[in-house]
């Protein structure tokens, strides 16, 4: 039973008891008194007759017209007349019920006054007594009337008691609401603190949750910053701040070997032809110097260019990795301003190599292009290079895939340990009635951005999502971009549909980018605060850079993680990777979180996986 209805419990009992004892104390106390008045109403009654009978009364005949016409006029149940040798010379007796009244209250409460007794005399001698007793019916109707006053009276002051106490219990009530609701986070490992309450207990409480949570907090937080600095060590090279050559392949791999995101873009190497002559000419620490400075402005330069990732991939050479671009001139421009006209880097002799990819090109063909342009040969595109379509054409190819709703949801499945499903990942795919052909997302998605239909994109495959659903039980998991959590009307015709079919959407999957959720935190709260209460799950995609940030997700309700395959990619022969691995399960779990691993190739990575504590694989592994 719950406290609220405990404590009303309690109220009506001690409603109750007040009620009854102030009746029986009222009955009683009415009782005695009116039994009181009564006597001497009785008394006075009988000495006013029998001295009008002395007075009036020459004989026995004129005392009974006497006595008569006082029981007429009177409220009297009995009037007696007796001589002084007992005779009964006159009486007078009423039977009367009260008119009010019911017979059980007067067999509860009995009114029995004594008779009012008085002689009658003539001079000296006595001719008789005269025994009066007053009806009570009239006592017991007043009484009875003051009860049901009384009893009114009561029932409206526990009318106006309730609506009182209902707004002083939700007051009390109120405080304890956030004390349960700060349990139940704790339960679900959502450590949030709560504002202390002016209640004595309830602030104890309140503030020992506090301070566990914060407690634990810390406790995360300094495991998350341990495992982003051997993140950081195990990835980053200590002068440049770019990744070493291993991470930076293995991202590079990762973005030519998928398609969901970026099906094409460009890899751009910049090489210091004569850091040998200025390690020996100036130093190495000011070598190093202009290494750094070198990293900064080349990072300064594509600040605006999203997904950008930065490698130094030997003593000499910088490789800068763009998804999403083939327009080469105008990166190598940037880079080229930047770079060139900047004093600092007088020093430095530089020279670039660039070069287009489309998915599924060989690492190694891609960056002997690269090679061969820093080397000053003719170098000719990969092999897999296809010649890109033209804006125009996208702009055909997306404008007829909303009229005609070409978009279609392709499911792969996501499994645990034991390959239970935990769901199915739905990935965008356009067939084109333009292009002739079935394109991936990763084709055609950096179009969708540069006419900003991303979030009419994202509303399309919900819609797609939610119809697919109608024909299975399994849960299905879909992409949401910057516009959809970003932007206010977008959000709000995203919800408007998730709310029209509440049934469905809690069996939604909703996979926000690392960068977005990370690099846009206030929104991605609000979103996560309007759509949680639809029964969504909402999970984190691609996490690989962010790893110190983390921490930030504890209350917000996550349900979980999936990890970039660009940190999965070489897992079997990296034991350093594998330790930052198994530290993110260990501080995902107790944030609450699931922790699934993107594109598994093969059985042996995601046995791996789940030995480490992930929760599920998707890819290749799992089909």
């Amino acid at each position: 039973m719950s406290l609220i209805k405990r404590l009303w419990i309690a109220a009506a009992c001690i409603a109750l008891v007040a009620l009854l004892t102030a009746a029986g104390t009222n009955l009683w106390s009415a009782q005695r008194y009116l039994e009181n008045e009564l006597r001497i109403k009785n008394l006075d009654a009988a000495n006013a007759l029998a001295l009008t009978v002395s007075h009036s009364a020459s004989d026995s005949v004129m005392a009974g017209l006497l006595v008569s016409a006082q029981f007429d006029l009177g409220h009297y149940g009995r009037i007696d007349f007796t001589a002084p040798d007992g005779r009964r010379l006159v009486q007078r007796e009423r039977y009367a019920r009260p008119a009010q009244a019911p017979s059980w209250f007067v067999r509860l409460v009995p009114i029995a006054p004594e008779p009012g007794e008085a002689v009658v005399q003539s001079g000296w001698k006595q001719l008789g007594t005269i025994s009066l007793q007053s009806d009570p019916s009239f006592a017991y109707d007043t009484l009875w009337t003051s009860v049901r006053l009384l009893v009114a009276l009561f029932v409206a002051g526990c009318v106006v008691l309730g609506v009182v106490g209902t707004l002083f219990i939700r007051g009390i009530v109120q405080p304890l609401n956030r004390v349960v609701e700060q349990a139940q986070a704790l339960v679900q490992r959502r450590y949030v603190e709560v504002a202390p309450p002016s209640t004595l207990e309830f602030r104890r409480i309140v503030e020992a949750l506090n301070h566990h949570t914060r407690r634990t907090k810390e406790l995360l937080d300094d495991e998350v910053q341990r495992l982003d600095q051997l993140k950081a060590q195990y990835e980053r090279d200590p002068v440049t701040g770019f990744m070493v050559r291993e991470v930076f392949l293995r991202h590079l791999r990762a973005q030519l070997q998928g398609a969901e995101t970026y099906d094409h873009g460009c890899l751009v190497l910049v090489r210091v032809d004569n850091l040998a002559e200025l390690n020996h000419e100036v130093g190495r620490l000011q070598a190093d110097a202009l290494l750094r400075r070198l990293a900064a402005l080349s990072r300064e330069a594509l600040a605006e260019q999203e997904h950008v990732l930065y490698g130094r991939l030997n003593s000499r050479d910088l490789g800068v990795l763009l998804p999403g671009r083939t327009d080469l001139a105008s990166v190598e421009l940037l880079l080229h301003a930047k770079l060139r006209n900047d004093e600092s880097l007088s020093l430095l002799t530089l020279n670039f190599g660039a070069a287009v990819y489309r998915a599924h090109t060989a690492p190694a063909d891609l960056l002997l292009v690269c090679d061969q342009q820093l080397s000053g040969e003719q170098a000719l595109p990969p092999a897999d290079a296809a010649a890109p379509r033209s804006a125009e054409e996208w702009g055909r190819i997306i404008a007829e895939a909303f009229v005609a709703h070409e978009w279609r949801l392709v499911r792969y499945p996501v499994r645990g340990p034991d390959q239970a499903l935990l769901f199915h990942d739905g990935m965008a795919q356009l067939r084109s009635s333009v292009a002739g052909e079935a394109l991936a997302a990763g084709a055609f998605w950096p179009w969708i951005q540069r006419q900003g239909l991303a979030a009419q994109l994202d509303l399309e495959m919900l819609r797609l999502a939610l119809e697919e659903l109608g024909q299975t039980a399994d849960a299905l998991c879909v992409n949401v971009s910057f516009p959809t959590v970003c932007d206010e009307n977008a959000l709000v015709n995203f919800t408007a549909l998730l709310r029209a079919q509440p049934g469905r959407a809690q069996r939604i999957l909703l996979d926000v980018p690392e960068s977005v959720a990370f690099n846009h935190f206030p929104a991605f709260e609000h979103f996560c605060r309007l759509v949680l209460p639809l029964g969504c799950r909402i999970g984190i995609e691609h996490l690989d850079h962010q790893f110190g940030h983390i921490g930030r997700l504890h209350g917000l309700g996550l349900h979980y993680l999936k990890v970039s395959r660009a940190l999965t990619s070489e897992l079997l022969h990296d034991l350093q990777a594998q330790g930052i691995l198994r530290g993110l399960c260990t501080v995902a779990h107790a944030l609450g979180l699931q922790v699934v691993g993107e594109d598994i190739d093969e059985a042996s990575e995601s046995a791996l996986l789940y030995e480490l504590g992930f929760d599920g694989a998707s890819g290749p592994a799992a089909r």
